[in-house]
């Protein structure tokens, strides 16, 4: 159990977010900082606003007696009153609801200070770089462009004279690409080639598809039988059988590279099995492979992966089953 203590000053901290100052922000990052319980304490405030029976509470009518499930529609800033720090965490009004939100701006420097440090090493040109189950790894090359491998994740390097070129084998990685005009920098996964343009940029090998995403700079994009594009810094793109489209993202938010944590918005079930796949020691997988096309959007966490797939299951109404070795999501027994 999360101390009633903390949990009340992370729901005040919560509800002024938007209105803090840069001192007063700084202390907010001291105290997240002071203990595991005030990070969990913050982290569960802000899960419990993205919770899908939370959002359904947002689209009914308010209650009379106020209450933590009771949400009002929301005043613009001018028309505030002022409140009480009681009124605040007991009444979990609107404002406070966006302000929780906003609240991830901060969030991801508290996640990387909290997750354990990757393994670091050193890579040579022509070798594998591989990475355990549930590890990740941060990779130095030697034109000094850095790599963070996710878990279970695979590299080949291989650089030469006039070209830096790496084949993405398994899993994903991003890149921090050391600027060089005579020696383009080049990752090959599936079908497709993605050449950086002076860029940090991210390649995560999923079913079926291969996912960009660009941070900084402009990645172009080769397929066979199809022409180049080049994708921006802010944006991501889907490559696969599909026509390939790109799209916005905020680079700012935490990614999986960075967070343990697997934000999905609209992802298919089997991309999001593949993520937390990674961070499991037991094979996690579909009765039915067709089911992988079912979207879904939520948030999960990564370095527990068995009780995410059981969330997971639950929204696309899948039951947790072991079966030979594997966890295996299917039809409830009965059906």
């Amino acid at each position: 159990m999360i101390d009633a203590q903390a949990l009340g000053t992370a729901a005040d901290w919560a509800d002024r977010i938007d209105e803090l100052d840069a001192a007063e922000r700084q202390r907010l990052i001291v105290w997240l900082n002071e203990s595991e319980e005030n990070l969990r304490a913050f982290t569960r405030m802000h899960d419990l606003l993205r919770d899908p029976a939370l959002l359904e509470v947002l689209q009914a009518p308010a209650t009379v007696t106020p209450s933590l499930a009771e949400v009002v529609p929301p005043r613009r800033r001018s028309d505030r009153r002022p409140r009480s720090a009681l009124q605040r965490v007991r009444g979990m009004r609107a404002a406070a609801v966006a302000a929780a939100l906003a609240a991830v701006v901060s969030v991801p420097l508290l996640w990387r200070q909290t997750a354990p440090p990757a393994a670091k090493m050193e890579a040579r040109a022509g070798t594998l770089l591989d990475s355990a189950v549930g590890k990740r790894a941060i990779v130095r090359l030697r034109d000094g462009s850095v790599m963070t491998l996710d878990a279970a994740s695979a590299v080949r390097v291989a650089f030469a004279a006039k070209a830096r070129t790496l084949s993405l084998e398994r899993g994903a990685a991003r890149f921090e690409v050391a600027h060089d005009a005579g020696r383009p920098f080049s990752v090959q996964a599936a079908h497709a080639r993605f050449t950086a343009l002076g860029t940090n940029f991210s390649v995560d090998q999923l079913p079926g598809a291969v996912e960009l995403r660009v941070y900084r700079g402009r990645v172009r994009v080769d397929q066979p039988g199809r022409a180049p594009i080049v994708v921006t810094g802010g944006e991501w793109a889907s490559v696969g059988a599909e026509p390939l489209s790109v799209r916005r993202f905020d680079p700012k938010e935490p990614s999986c590279l960075d967070s343990f944590w697997l934000s999905a918005d609209g992802m298919r079930l089997d991309a999001a099995l593949a993520h937390i796949g990674r961070y499991s020691a037991v094979p996690i997988r579909l009765a039915d492979p067709s089911m992988g096309a079912t979207r879904l959007s939520g948030r999960f966490r990564l370095d527990t992966p068995e009780k995410s797939a059981a969330l997971i299951g639950a929204l696309v109404d899948l039951e947790l089953q072991r079966q030979g070795g594997a966890i295996v999501l299917g039809a409830p027994k009965g059906r």
